[in-house]
C-alpha cells in the first residue's frame, strides 16, 4: 500500500485524496498579462498572497488549481447541481466555505512540506525538476494528440501557470527526499511495538489460502450446479482432514502447496504467493497492486490469528483460509511510508494559517462559472475551426474525424509526477 500523502498533484482524495497544494518556485508576476486566465477569472494577479502557512506565502497561482479541484470533486459527489445548490451546505458548512477550506487544507499540506524540506535541506534536485518537465511535455503531447489542446491551453483550463504546475511536483520530490534522508538516519526504523501499533491502527491482515477452483470450460460456459456441489464437497473433505490433523497449521501448509489452484509458476509449479496476502479491511492489498474479492476479505478478517476457516465460496471456487500474524516483510516494508504520513498529518495539524482580505473575498462560484464558460467558448471555437477546415478540404469526406475536445476545466488530471 502506498501511504504517502504527497505523491501527485490533482489527487482527488488522499491527501492525497491523494491532494496537497504546492508552494511555487515561480518568480512573481507584478503585472498580469491581459490573457492571464487567473486574472480574468478572479481579478487577482497570480502572485497575490491569499494566506500564509507558518509564515510561508501561498499565492493565487498555487491555490486556484486546488479550488477548481475541490469544486470538481463536490460536483462528482452530487453537489452543486444547480445555482440554488451553491446556497446550501456541504457537510454542515456553507458551500463556499466548504470548497475554500478544502482547497486551503490541500494548499496547507504542500506549504508545510516545502517548509520542512527547506529546513532539512531536502530540496528538489535539478534532475528531479528535469524529470517533471519531461513528463509535463509528454502529458501535453497526449492532450494535443487526442484533444487538440496545446499544453498552455490545457494549463489554462486548470487555471495554473506552467511553473506553478511544475511546482506541484516539488512536494512529491520533497517528501521523497525527506523520507530518504530520515531512513538513512535511522529515524524511520520501527520497533516491534511500532509495527503492532500500525497493524492495529490501520487494520492490516494476512491470510494464506487453499483454492479448490471450479472447473474451467473451454467453450466459456458457466459452471453447473453439479460442478459447484462437487467442488464444495472436495473443499469440505479437505477442511475436515486439515482440522483433524495433530498439527492443523502444518497440515494446511502441506495441502496448500500440493492442492491449491491459486497461481503457480509455469516452470517450477510452485505457488506464487505461498506466504499469503497482506491486506486492509477494505480488501486492498498492502502494496496497492490490487484488491481481494469481498468474500475472501469478510472471512479472513473474521478469523483469529492461526485460525482456519471453513470453505468460503467465491466466483473462483472454494477457499480455505488461514489467518497469520500480519507482522511480516510486506508490513515492515510499508512502515516508512506510514510513519511519513503520520508526520505529515502532525505537521499539518500544528501549522498556523493566516488568511488575507483577497482570500476572504474570493467567490468560488463566480470563479467556477468563468472557467466553465471559458471551456465552452474554447470548444465552440475549436468546433468552428474544425468545420471550416473540413469544408475547405476536398478530401474532407475521407479524413479522420476531429478529436474530441471536451475537457472540463473542473476535472484536473494527475500531475506528471504521479
Amino acid at each position: 500500500m502506498n501511504w504517502k500523502k504527497l505523491l501527485c498533484a490533482g489527487l482527488s482524495g488522499a491527501l492525497l485524496i491523494g491532494a496537497m497544494a504546492g508552494c511555487s518556485t515561480a518568480d512573481p508576476q507584478p503585472t498580469p498579462a491581459a490573457d492571464d486566465i487567473a486574472y480574468q477569472a478572479t481579478g487577482l494577479a497570480r502572485d497575490t498572497v491569499l494566506f500564509t502557512v507558518d509564515g510561508r506565502d501561498v499565492t493565487a497561482d498555487q491555490y486556484l488549481y486546488w479550488l477548481l479541484t475541490s469544486i470538481s470533486e463536490a460536483k462528482s459527489a452530487g453537489y452543486l447541481a444547480d445555482d440554488e445548490a451553491w446556497e446550501e451546505t456541504i457537510e454542515d458548512q456553507p458551500t463556499n466555505d466548504y470548497l475554500k477550506n478544502k482547497a486551503l487544507e490541500i494548499s496547507k499540506l504542500y506549504a508545510v512540506v516545502a517548509n520542512h524540506a527547506e529546513e532539512q535541506g531536502a530540496n528538489v534536485t535539478e534532475e528531479q525538476r528535469a524529470e517533471a518537465e519531461e513528463q509535463l511535455e509528454q502529458v501535453g503531447a497526449m492532450y494535443e494528440q487526442y484533444y487538440g489542446l496545446t499544453t498552455q491551453e490545457w494549463l489554462d483550463q486548470q487555471c495554473i501557470s506552467r511553473e506553478g504546475y511544475l511546482s506541484l511536483n516539488d512536494a512529491y520530490y520533497q517528501v521523497q527526499n525527506l523520507q530518504t534522508s530520515m531512513e538513512e538516519a535511522g529515524e524511520l526504523t520501527p520497533t516491534d511495538e511500532d509495527i503492532q501499533n500500525m497493524i492495529d491502527a490501520e487494520g492490516i491482515y494476512n491470510c494464506k489460502h487453499i483454492l479448490i477452483a471450479f472447473p474451467a470450460h473451454d467453450d466459456g460456459s458457466d459452471v453447473t450446479d453439479e460442478e459447484k456441489a462437487a467442488t464444495k464437497a472436495e473443499a469440505d473433505a479437505l477442511y475436515q482432514e486439515i482440522t483433524a490433523a495433530a498439527d492443523p497449521i502444518a497440515a494446511f501448509d502441506a495441502a496448500m502447496n500440493e492442492k491449491s489452484d491459486d497461481g503457480r509458476d509455469e516452470t517450477s509449479g510452485e505457488l506464487l504467493k505461498p506466504e499469503g496476502y497482506t491486506f486492509l479491511a477494505s480488501g486492498a492489498l498492502l502494496d496497492g497492486s490490487s484488491s481481494l474479492v469481498s468474500e475472501f476479505v469478510t472471512a479472513g478478517t473474521a478469523l483469529a490469528v492461526d485460525e482456519i476457516s471453513a470453505p468460503v465460496a467465491t466466483d473462483y471456487g472454494y477457499h480455505i483460509l488461514l489467518r497469520q500474524n500480519a507482522d511480516n516483510e510486506d508490513t515492515r516494508a510499508a512502515y516508512s511510508n506510514y510513519a511519513m504520513n503520520q508526520m505529515l498529518d502532525q505537521w499539518t495539524a500544528d501549522a498556523k494559517v493566516e488568511t488575507t482580505d483577497a482570500y476572504d473575498k474570493l467567490d468560488p462560484k463566480a470563479f467556477y462559472d468563468f472557467m466553465m464558460n471559458m471551456v465552452m467558448e474554447w470548444q465552440e471555437q475549436k468546433q468552428a475551426e474544425a468545420e471550416a477546415q473540413a469544408s475547405e478540404s476536398p478530401a474532407a469526406e475521407t479524413e479522420s474525424p476531429a478529436p474530441e475536445t471536451e475537457t472540463p476545466a473542473a476535472e484536473p488530471t494527475a500531475s506528471p509526477a504521479a
